[in-house]
């Protein structure tokens, strides 16, 4: 019989210690092949945009577009993965490599869109490569929450964060190193590199990912994903998206920006890119662990989007200043130290108004079809949006439109924090 996961201290030793060692496996797998999948997703930032434009001769509107497919298609079939989920109709751990290696191929097919000639069949190749291999990654990007609420009960407030930073460390590590093989190798280097990598953790995790456990108390169907949408939960999405619409901005136009003001090359443009990943994935962790401490997580959200005003007025700059690279280093490091509470308190925030479906993988299932589906929302409209105004504007208007967008969804979440409700009820499961 599969052993349960309760590990108290009357537990057997060599039961806790099975159930520590199936612990460290699925959070070293679900959070590298997290790792990789985000990578998969930024690493285009650091260089695609400058080669798009300058080499393949497409507009700023067009990239945008190639950009925010990508999310666009997350926006559907991340509530169908969750919805997948729920049913129980396929084995949690096939679906996840499933998407992994889906994810994987269509990386490496999009090492070869470079072959293309210049304007419309080189932004069609991309797009389609994108649109498919986002339908995998939309699944690779629920299932991490389901395998938290069905491995690791009880360990939202730690494990929430830790998904979290894995992405901001994604940030990171995918611009940069892709700046890096793609000033080495060319357009095709950094897709070889990340569609193999990923190939190769799929493989591992076939072969060391312990199979899902089966509870004795988990019903056979779910309820509706629907019970989901309150208006408090509605909010912590809403200031999720105003975040992640600022940081997609800053990802599709920050490098071309870079290379027109101060002449950065790839490698350059993704070391910068470091310091609002780096500083994202800092304090999104130490948010994340005081979070249970706190009456509301959501103070933190609001203390960093006072930070990330201040990040846009240098950014711009949308006060009388000169900007130099200090001043625009600056800025990232305050977006990313802004930005690094925003989606995990909101999350954790919601998981306790929900706390009666405790710590649960449907739990975890339903507020990634709502959590997901909103990050991807925002990530179609912040590269579109802003590529679009740059058409028309410049790089300094964009950026006030971007903070008073910001500005209106720190109202709006200073607002509930105050006449909403200070408690939550409370559940043995969180």
């Amino acid at each position: 019989m599969t052993p349960t996961i309760d590990t108290a201290a009357g537990a057997p030793t060599a039961t806790r210690g099975v159930e520590s060692r199936r612990a460290l496996l699925v959070v070293a797998f679900i959070g590298f092949g997290l790792l990789l999948q985000s990578a998969n997703y930024s690493h285009l930032t650091s260089f695609f945009n400058v080669y798009a434009l300058e080499e393949k001769k497409l507009s700023s509107t067009q990239y945008g577009i190639i950009m925010g497919s990508y999310n666009f298609v997350m926006v559907f079939v991340s509530p169908l993965a969750a919805k997948l989920v729920s049913l129980r109709l396929v084995n949690d751990k096939s679906l996840l490599l499933a998407a992994w290696t889906i994810d994987a191929l269509f990386c490496l097919m999009m090492s070869a869109v470079y072959k293309l000639r210049p304007g419309r069949p080189f932004f069609c190749g991309s797009l389609i490569i994108r649109i498919l291999e986002a339908s995998a990654c939309s699944i690779g990007f629920v299932m991490p929450y389901v395998f938290s609420g069905s491995e690791l009960n009880g360990m939202s407030h730690i494990m929430v964060p830790v998904l979290d930073t894995v992405y901001g460390w994604a940030v990171v590590a995918g611009p940069v190193m892709s700046g890096l093989l793609f000033d080495i190798g060319g357009f095709p280097l950094p897709f070889w590199v990340l569609g193999t990598a990923l190939l190769v953790w799929t493989f591992l995790a076939v072969c060391f990912l312990p199979e899902p456990r089966k509870r004795r108390t988990e019903a056979p169907r779910s309820r509706s994903l629907w019970f989901v949408l309150n208006f408090t939960v509605i909010v912590d999405v809403l200031c999720t998206m105003s975040v992640h619409l600022l940081i997609t901005f800053n990802e599709s136009t920050l490098a071309q920006h870079l290379n027109v003001k101060f002449g950065y090359d790839a490698t350059q443009s993704g070391l910068l890119f470091f310091a609002v990943g780096g500083a994202h994935a800092v304090t999104s962790l130490i948010s994340g662990f005081l979070s249970k401490k706190m009456p509301d997580p959501r103070y933190f959200v609001f203390g960093g989007q006072m930070v990330m005003l201040a990040a846009l007025v240098l950014q711009g700059p949308l006060i009388s200043i000169k900007q130099t690279e200090m001043t625009l280093v600056l800025a990232q490091i305050l977006l990313g130290v802004g930005a690094g509470p925003a989606f995990g308190c909101c999350y954790l925030h919601a998981l306790r108004f929900l706390s009666d479906w405790g710590e649960k993988k449907d739990t975890h299932a339903a507020l990634a079809a709502i959590f997901v589906p909103a990050f991807a929302i925002s990530g179609v409209i912040g590269p579109i949006a802003s590529n679009i105004a740059l058409d028309y504007s410049s790089y300094e208007t964009t950026v006030a439109i971007g903070a008073l967008q910001a500005a209106a969804a720190t109202i709006l979440l200073l607002g509930t924090i105050c006449l909403g409700p200070r408690s939550f009820q409370k559940s043995a499961d969180v």
